[in-house]
């Protein structure tokens, strides 16, 4: 069972059918209206009368397995147990078709005719890539260990990239071409792989997950692939910058002390490097931060080094023949999670505890380059080996199914820490959210710089609390011991007018629905943050005129009762136990009645505890939005009256009067300082006006014509001539004076010159002084 869209699509046998759920929903409600308007109970007559089509595909002639639409809803994979077969669906959809139209033709390609149309191998699992370019890539395991990616654009005999996964034939000890293994001499098929999970696609916080290819073995060994992405693919830039910004740093900082190891990362950064020389921004999406990116087999001249197994905190092997039926990748934030499905009923979740990145298989060989060996033997290394660590095991078997049986899983399209088990006793939710929140928590206070000490705090706290995954049961197909349903085909629902839920089908075609509940994000914005701060200052203010908001603090939380996993499990009986058969009481269907009748009980008082605390809050929340309306009102009404025309002119009015009031003061205020100033500062008295007069005379004594101050200019000029005159006539004498002479006139002119210097400093000072003076 696949949908697409609106298009359910249902295998039954060799033949696929289509019922558009749109039309299905219309038709219940008309059906629906007409039993309300009539007072009558609606039957389940109204189902026949909606129509479903059958794709004409002559080339599918076998026992169908799974089907699966690739991401754009063009083409439909069907796989049988020996032959894939893909469907190329009608673009317009299948609303479009005439009613009278039961059957629809559809154009068949058969995929790897040479490799799958045989009875020898058998296709374990498809899946399509999602970073494919033209959505036309699909990844095929076979039981032959060989997995192939096909780009059925452009060839559908022979797969664009293949992969060899089958055992190392070599011993028990570090390989010459950098592989490990554990189990060499296995023949019984334990060392095979069995089922694979893809990396997601590419985000701007990505790492090399999305390049990279989870698979584990038939006796629970895990390994992967990096890197592994079709010839052309879709990344976004930011993600490359990322990785290539990493890929240089590492490498500088690996030339210090590992030289092998720089050259590792060297090649992460030459590979990052080919992509973006061969990137150009989507022409079909939207978004430009998308790139199209192509590669091939020469892009990295060495094979992709498979790594593993991983590392785990156990090492207690399968027995009693258990192995392992499915893998799903899961990435939350910067956590990443790997959950193995087991045919013994239970689910092992992993937290990979290593960083995965790209690992070439280099020779040791006519190698061309001294390096290369060297990285061979490090990667050959257990050191390199990538590392998880077992979380939690999950039982969902009840314990009278049978021993051995099939379980899928199947992400959520919404929530990526939630995914879905399906197998022989119904349908299993299981939510990671409690614990993995927690750990993204403790890993960002990492990247926030918190010392190592609150972080192994926070760490322990998180290991002693030991939060495991909620589990509920949804479906269950196995309500007695003696009999089940198998569940063979899910789908998940995300469309608004159709809800959020769920579809099952159940070996004997019977569809069941389950309705499921969104989850409320609850996200503290600044504003509601802002709030609360501004309410809880309210509580200290005195102040009997601001608003005090009746709600409490903290904010409202919805109460636990109401998660979004439902607690009661839908109830499928199996054929043999119902329809008009008579009921035959027994012990272990009255412990059926009772458990169940006690189980509704239980949850009923439980909603009804929830009832009372919403009850309560909308109550509250009630008497305050009554309160703030009326409180808007009289502010309303305040406003109305202070906007109304006469108010206006009231106030205008008012304005003008304080405005001609306010001049008045100000001229009365200009008056009282002028009568102060009079009074405070009176005119001048007669000793005032002598000193005054003696003082404007001596500046004419000084300052004047004749004043000291020309006198002084004149006697400097004088000076300066006479100074003059005299070195002139030194030097004409200078030949009559004996040296003695010369000293002592010498001496009385130095004496004189400072005489002359403190002169001229008195009467520079007196300069100075005088126009101050004056």
């Amino acid at each position: 069972m696949a949908i697409r869209e609106n298009d359910l699509f249902v295998a039954v046998g060799d033949q696929i059918r289509v019922l558009n759920l749109t039309e299905m929903k219309d038709t219940w409600m008309n059906a629906s209206r007409d039993a309300t308007e009539r007072y009558v109970e609606l039957t389940d007559s109204w189902i026949h009368s909606v129509p479903y089509k059958v794709l004409d595909t002559p080339e599918i002639n076998f026992q169908i397995v799974s089907i699966e639409p690739n991401s754009n809803g063009r083409l439909l994979s069907v796989v049988g147990y020996t032959r894939l077969v893909i469907i190329c669906l009608p673009r317009q959809g299948f609303s479009d078709v005439s009613l009278s139209r039961k059957k629809v033709d559809c154009r068949t390609l058969s995929i790897g005719v040479k490799y799958y149309d045989t009875s020898k191998t058998e296709i374990l699992k498809v899946q399509w890539h999602p970073l494919s370019e033209t959505r036309t890539h699909i990844v095929v395991l076979g039981n032959d260990n060989i997995l192939r990616m096909f780009d059925i654009s452009k060839d559908i005999e022979e797969a664009e990239q293949s992969f060899d996964l089958s055992p190392i034939e070599q011993p028990k000890k570090k390989t010459h071409q950098g592989g490990f293994s554990l189990d060499d001499d296995d023949d019984s098929g334990e060392e095979d792989a069995v089922t694979f999970s893809l990396g997601g696609t590419s985000q701007d916080e990505s790492g090399w997950e999305p390049f990279t290819v989870f698979y584990a073995l038939r006796n629970g060994h895990m390994y992967s692939l990096c890197p592994v992405i079709p010839y052309k693919s879709i990344v976004r830039r930011n993600h490359l910058e990322s990785l290539s910004c990493l890929s240089r740093v590492k490498s500088e900082q690996a030339k210090k002390s590992n030289k092998p190891l720089s050259h590792l990362f060297r090649l992460h950064n030459d590979w990052i490097h080919y992509l973006f020389e061969s990137a150009k921004i989507g022409q079909n999406n939207l978004d430009h931060d998308a790139l199209t990116v192509t590669s091939s087999d020469n892009h990295i001249p060495y094979p992709v080094h498979r790594q593993g197994p991983f590392l785990i905190n156990h090492t207690s092997p399968f027995a009693n023949g258990v192995e392992v039926t499915d893998i799903l990748y899961i990435h939350v934030d910067i956590i990443n999670v790997l959950s193995l499905a087991l045919n013994n009923g239970t689910v092992q979740n992993y937290i990979i505890g290593s960083e995965i990145d790209p690992q070439w298989q280099l020779p040791v060989k006519d190698i061309k380059f001294m390096w290369e060996k060297e990285v061979a033997f490090l990667l050959s290394d257990s050191d390199f080996l990538p590392r998880a660590s077992l979380y939690e095991t999950i039982q969902l078997n009840p314990g009278h199914l049978p021993p051995f049986q099939r379980v899928t899983l199947l992400n959520d399209p919404l929530y990526n820490d939630t995914y879905y088990a399906y197998h022989a006793g119904g349908v299993h939710a299981v939510s990671t959210n409690k614990w993995i929140q927690k750990l993204v928590q403790l890993g960002k206070q990492v990247e926030g710089g918190k010392t190592s000490n609150e972080v192994g705090r926070g760490i322990s706290d998180w290991l002693n609390q030991k939060t495991t995954s909620e589990v509920r049961l949804l479906v269950n197909t196995s309500p007695f011991q003696n009999g089940f349903v198998p569940i063979v085909g899910l789908v998940l629902i995300t469309d608004i007018y159709l809800s959020y839920s769920l579809i099952t089908l159940t070996s004997d075609y019977r569809l069941v629905t389950r309705d499921l509940s969104m989850r409320r994000e609850i996200t503290a914005s600044s504003e509601v943050q802002k709030a609360i701060k501004e309410q809880l200052k309210s509580v200290a203010d005195t102040n009997e005129n601001v608003y005090q908001p009746l709600l409490s603090l903290p904010a409202f939380q919805v109460p636990k009762q109401l998660d979004t996993l439902p607690k009661q499990a839908k109830i499928v009986v199996p054929t043999n136990m119902g329809g008009s058969k008579e009921i035959v009481i027994t012990d272990e269907s009255l412990s059926f009645f009772l458990k169940t009748s006690e189980t509704f009980k239980q949850e009923t008082h439980e909603l009804n505890k929830a009832a009372i605390v919403i009850d309560k809050r909308l109550t509250m929340q009630q008497k305050e939005f009554e309160r703030q309306v009326s409180t808007l009102r009289d502010l309303y009404d305040r406003l109305e009256k202070i906007k109304s025309v006469g108010t206006e002119d009231e106030q205008e009015k008012k304005v003008k009067a304080l405005h001609q009031t306010h001049a008045k003061l100000r001229l009365r205020i200009d008056e009282q300082l002028h009568k102060l100033m009079k009074s405070y500062q009176p005119d001048l008295s007669n000793e005032e006006k002598e000193w005054i007069a003696k003082l404007e005379e001596l500046s004419k004594h000084v300052g004047g014509d004749s004043g000291y101050v020309s006198r002084i200019e004149q006697l400097k000029t004088q000076y300066e001539q006479l100074s003059s005159k005299k070195d002139k006539v030194l030097k004409a004498k200078g030949s009559n004076i004996n040296p003695t002479q010369l000293q002592n006139v010498l001496r009385t002119l130095n004496e004189q010159k400072s005489s002359l210097s403190d002169l001229e400093k008195r009467f520079e000072n007196l300069r100075t002084k005088l126009p101050s003076v004056a």
